[in-house]
């Protein structure tokens, strides 16, 4: 774990505690000004190149919103030990380490009488950054923020792992059932709340194609079901864990963050992982 400052279009965030080597070419951390000429791939109307994307040093997405198809470019990638406070939004201005906490934990006592907390798994939030400087947010391959875009996710929330639903379909048991919540903002700068029961489902890992090779995948689909009646059923690509220590992959998404959203579409170019 190092602590570095990446800039982000002339501003530097705050200090970042970078997982294993941020870019893919050598290099530990962002300096001052390379953002800027990475990001400047184009974000436009089905325009993505996948040998741009194979020479770049850095991770990347291929996402598609509105109409648009682009490749957008790791800005940042954080690792904390447990899922932080919320932050009003996900712009370049407001700290990763900012984001909504899930419901603690409950509490056990030991035989002399003190109380303790179980730990949380590690969180990896990966920002990326398009070529108009919007940003897209993840928190363990889930998308949990947005900024720069028509309506912004400011925090999607789920009361589960990947683990624990990819472990349960592995067992041949059907995965648990969990809570949803997300907040968003409106053009008008409104915001929204909604809350939901989602399940979960996956088909058998095959071989898939991607923007930079194939990968061996499950198809698995979360049915969202908003407490205002709507429906959301999102699309998720994920590489099973290959080893008793490792974790699911979330290698592509289609995802609709609340009811009657926009839809975010992404497939991993370059993995960071």
């Amino acid at each position: 774990m190092i602590s570095t400052s990446i800039s982000m279009g002339g501003r530097l965030a705050a200090p970042l505690l970078v997982s294993g080597a941020l870019l893919l070419g050598g290099c530990s951390a962002l300096e001052q000004g390379q953002l800027g000429q990475t990001a400047s791939a184009v974000f436009g109307s089905d325009q993505f190149d996948a040998e741009h994307a194979r020479a770049l040093p850095y991770a990347s997405l291929r996402l598609r919103y509105d109409g648009n198809t682009g490749m957008v470019v790791l800005a940042s990638l954080e690792t904390v030990s447990s899922r932080p406070p919320s932050a009003t939004n996900a712009s370049p201005t407001q700290a990763d380490h900012e984001l909504p906490s899930p419901r603690a934990s409950s509490s056990s006592a030991t035989s002399a009488g003190t109380v303790t907390t179980p730990s949380s798994p590690p969180t990896e939030l990966a920002r990326f950054e398009t070529a108009d400087h919007a940003f897209v947010r993840l928190e363990n391959g889930w998308l949990t923020g947005t900024a720069g875009f028509d309506s912004d996710l400011l925090d999607m929330h789920r009361e589960t792992r990947l683990t624990t639903l990819m472990s349960a379909l592995a067992a041949g048991e059907p995965a648990p059932g969990y809570h949803v919540r997300t907040r968003w903002q409106r053009a008008d700068g409104t915001e929204g709340y909604a809350q939901g029961r989602a399940d979960w489902s996956c088909a058998a890992p095959s071989v898939q194609p991607f923007p930079l090779g194939e990968q061996r995948v499950a198809r698995c689909e979360e049915s969202i079901h908003w407490s205002d009646g709507s429906l959301s059923v999102n699309h998720y690509a994920v590489a099973p864990a290959m080893a008793p220590d490792a974790s699911p992959r979330i290698w592509a998404a289609e995802v609709q963050a609340w009811p009657v959203s926009p839809h975010w579409r992404w497939e991993v170019a370059r993995a960071w992982w």
